[in-house]
């Protein structure tokens, strides 16, 4: 694998984490609902610690970020498919068939959405440590 091929995966693994995030934050949302209902404790686990950390708070402003951040992409498509994906929990199958494309093709778009996600998260990180060091 060439360090662009390494690299372009690491974004779009940080891309895939972070939209993630959003689905975990609605289950949260929605567990904490039955909870108070039942009165129940819930215990599961995750590789979104931060999430399971949070409050009800945390995950709507993490849902909020996630919206913003898909909804600044310039591409369409791109956008459409990782907003069925990861805001409306559909597949990436059943998102591609409401865009009108192959399944091959919505991998293809989503794909490219996490690369250009993963590269406008690691700008954002590179801002926040610059602003942290001045």
């Amino acid at each position: 694998m060439t360090e662009d091929q390494a690299l372009e995966r690491s974004r779009a693994e940080a891309a895939r984490d972070y939209l993630s995030g959003y689905r975990m934050c609605a289950d949260m949302l929605h567990l904490q609902r039955y909870e108070r209902k039942r009165a129940k404790a819930f215990e599961e686990l995750c590789r979104c610690e931060d999430v399971l950390m949070g409050n009800e708070a945390f995950w709507r402003a993490r849902m909020f970020e996630v919206e913003q951040l898909i909804g600044s992409l310039r591409n369409g498509r791109e956008k459409l498919m990782l907003y069925y994906h990861y805001v409306r929990g559909e597949s990436v199958e059943r998102a591609a068939d409401l865009l009108g494309v192959s399944r091959r093709t919505g991998y293809r778009i989503h794909r490219r959405g996490l690369l250009v996600i993963g590269i406008l998260l690691e700008r954002q990180r590179r801002r926040e440590e610059e602003s942290l060091k001045k």
